[in-house]
């Protein structure tokens, strides 16, 4: 939880862009300074096979970690991309109930508009940011707008069968609700992000023991090789928290279904 909480303190202001930039920064030089100290305080004199059996160890060990990272980045990312299509199966429901309603009379068409309104601003101004969500489980995403249509008489078979989509399409967005709520919490465990912060750390000062000619090129090595374990640690961040930061995922597909019942409103006016 203290890491989580320390990314969050760190990455959840600038562009994405320039935070990664910083935070790559930030790890090369906390890098170079522990090898700066290593050098100052610990013995570095290895024979020539010693060093030999040091950088076998050491691509062993990196790429073990190599292959960990890879599969919690693909991990996250497949969660990024279904929260994508969950949200867009969201909002295609959404619509779809828009649509049908707009066959059923006006004293009907008011309220539920009125309900898909009051939903969507809701997922925009509330649900988008809400880490901890205490509503996750409610059974129904639109509970009045259920309610109201299973108390409706249908006057005809047409209206029979567009309340039945409805009542479909409104357990769908009931369902997909939840999905999308649970990206709002992290889906990489905290032991998952121990290991990676610990094989990190530990990957870097192992190579604090590797023997080469020149510092200068120790000191360039050292640079491109925590900066790429940076890079990779904001990306598997970025992506477990999509609700995060300037570059949260877009929830553009309610406003668009809110200008378009403002639109309708107005051009029935």
């Amino acid at each position: 939880m203290a890491t989580t909480a320390l990314y969050s303190t760190l990455f959840d202001t600038l562009p994405a862009n320039v935070l990664c930039l910083l935070f790559v920064v930030m790890v090369a030089l906390i890098s170079l300074a522990g090898l700066h100290l290593h050098h100052l305080y610990v013995e570095t004199k290895t024979s020539a096979q010693n060093n030999e059996v040091v950088g076998i160890i050491f691509g062993a060990v990196s790429l073990i970690y190599s292959l960990i990272l890879a599969f919690v980045i693909l991990a996250v990312w497949q969660d990024y991309d279904e929260l994508r299509k969950t949200i867009a199966s969201e909002a295609d429901r959404l619509n779809s109930i828009l649509a049908h309603s707009a066959t059923l009379p006006q004293p009907i068409q008011q309220p539920i508009k009125a309900a898909l309104t009051s939903y969507c601003n809701q997922v925009v101004a509330q649900e988008w940011s809400t880490l901890h969500p205490s509503q996750l489980h409610r059974p129904s995403a639109i509970p009045d707008l259920r309610l109201m249509l299973l108390q409706l008489q249908p006057q005809t078979k047409l209206e029979e069968n567009i309340y039945a989509v409805l009542d479909e399409d409104l357990s769908c967005v009931s369902d997909l609700r939840r999905s999308r709520l649970s990206f709002n919490q992290s889906h990489v465990p905290d032991l998952v992000w121990f290991i990676l912060n610990t094989g990190s750390i530990m990957l870097i000062i192992f190579y604090y023991f590797l023997n080469v000619p020149s510092m200068k090129l120790k000191r360039f090595y050292l640079t491109f090789l925590s900066g790429y374990i940076a890079m990779c640690m904001f990306l598997v961040y970025r992506l477990d928290r999509p609700f995060a930061g300037r570059e949260q995922i877009s929830s553009k597909p309610y406003l668009t279904i809110l200008e378009m019942i403002k639109q309708e409103q107005l051009t029935q006016k």
